[in-house]
């Protein structure tokens, strides 16, 4: 299939598709993420997608396997079904997700359902100690799993800083700052924060060189080991 070069160029043909399968059960039809930031990079990044039904019952959604197959060989990754009830209730258990969606979207059919959203602080606060505690634990045990090889510390970082960019996002909103849309913005706001200077962080986003041997590999994954643990001390303190 082509490299989508530009998710614009796939809205009309997306939405049609969508639209022909709920009709008027099709609510919003919204993207989200490094689509629409112009951090997209064509045949690496996900185009990622919410649709709000009427219904989100197996039985609705099952109309899209076939829509969603089709999209996915694109690298369109498939959608997000949701209902305007099911967000509301949401609020309080993901509000780090709501909020991500919320700081990168563009509402491609239908009425806009993340632009009044809710957000409480001490939900935010809480997801965030949460998800942060949960990635030490991981990172640790995946440590010991791999035993320390350098391909897979790689990935472990890569996937650890993919999962924590909505949480940094959350954090700035907790210090009562705006949410920055680039990812590298992202990091930097929370290095300022914090006090962590050119931190690991950046490092494992941006690496300007490539760890050389299995020891470096190591220094590395603990430094951004004990990033992640000042941060928890640090919002563990927060009120």
């Amino acid at each position: 299939m082509r490299t989508i070069k530009n998710p614009n160029e796939i809205v009309d043909e997306f939405v049609r598709d969508y639209r022909a399968l709920f009709c008027d059960d099709l609510i919003s039809v919204a993207m989200f993420g490094s689509a629409v930031t112009h951090e997209y990079q064509p045949g690496i990044s996900d185009i990622n997608m919410v649709l709000v039904l009427k219904d989100d019952a197996i039985p609705v959604i099952a109309k899209a396997v076939s829509a969603a197959k089709k999209w996915s060989r694109r690298r369109v990754a498939i959608p997000f079904f949701m209902t305007k009830d099911f967000i509301a209730s949401a609020l309080d258990s993901y509000p780090v997700e709501f909020l991500d969606i919320r700081s990168n979207y563009r509402i491609l059919h239908g009425e806009d359902p993340f632009a009044h959203l809710d957000i409480k602080r001490e939900h935010l606060r809480l997801q965030c100690e949460r998800e942060l505690r949960g990635v030490a634990l991981h990172l640790r045990k995946e440590f010991i799993r791999c035993g320390g090889r350098p391909a897979t510390l790689s990935m472990l970082l890569s996937a650890s800083m993919k999962k924590l960019l909505p949480v940094f996002k959350a954090m700035a909103v907790l210090h009562d700052k705006p949410v920055p849309k680039l990812k590298s913005d992202v990091i930097m706001a929370v290095e300022d924060m914090y006090n962590l200077g050119a931190s690991a962080l950046s490092e494992v986003l941006h690496p300007h060189t490539k760890p050389k041997n299995r020891e470096a590999w190591t220094a590395l994954f603990d430094n951004y080991a004990k990033t992640i643990d000042t941060l928890i001390r640090n919002i563990d303190e927060k009120p």
